[in-house]
């Protein structure tokens, strides 16, 4: 790949990540606003879930990598029987459940972070409105959001990390809260 190529690749992964934040806006303005509330008014306790909820994630998800790659690395290191005398439920069915659930953790934690990174964008948005007319809170905020996770060094291995636990922290808290009963007075 040469360097023109790269540089079209994340110019068009910019672009593309900037117009799915602001899909995610217009799309889900009202989950979107529970979560940016959320994010608003507990920035650790949504980092430390966040925090944790990702190293989970992450850590199931190696496991995974490893238990379906176990079989192999025991052929390779001689002692399993060969490929060819093991059953058909060993060799189809156990990696086929792995793969499936390797891809459905790995698609639910994406989708949990990238609506949280719009309720994100949209609040940076609304903090550069106060401060200054743009033309719009959330393209603004998405433009923001990408362009500093896409800096070196200290966008990708500061920046980006936090946003991402952030993200995910307030977004599982704003679809795990618990809904307040009204108490009637007797």
């Amino acid at each position: 790949m040469t360097m023109f190529e790269s540089f079209l690749y994340m110019f068009f992964s910019g672009i593309s990540s900037i117009a799915l934040l602001i899909v995610l806006n217009l799309l889900l303005p009202v989950k979107v606003e529970r979560i940016q509330k959320k994010l608003e008014g507990h920035y650790i306790r949504s980092f430390v879930i966040g925090l944790i909820g990702l190293g989970l994630s992450f850590a199931i998800l190696l496991l995974l990598y490893y238990i379906f790659n176990l079989p192999l690395n025991e052929f390779i290191a001689g002692q399993r029987r060969p490929i060819t005398n093991i059953i058909v439920f060993e060799q189809l069915l156990i990696p086929g459940i792995l793969i499936l659930l390797f891809i459905v953790i790995t698609i639910c934690t994406i989708a949990i972070s990238t609506i949280g990174l719009a309720a994100l964008a949209n609040c940076l948005g609304q903090r550069i409105e106060k401060a200054r007319k743009s033309l719009n809170p959330i393209l603004s905020g998405a433009t923001l959001v990408v362009l500093s996770g896409l800096a070196p060094f200290l966008g990708w291995f500061v920046f980006a990390p936090v946003a991402l636990c952030l993200s995910f922290g307030s977004t599982v808290q704003a679809f795990f809260q618990r809904k307040a009963t009204p108490r009637t007075l007797e």
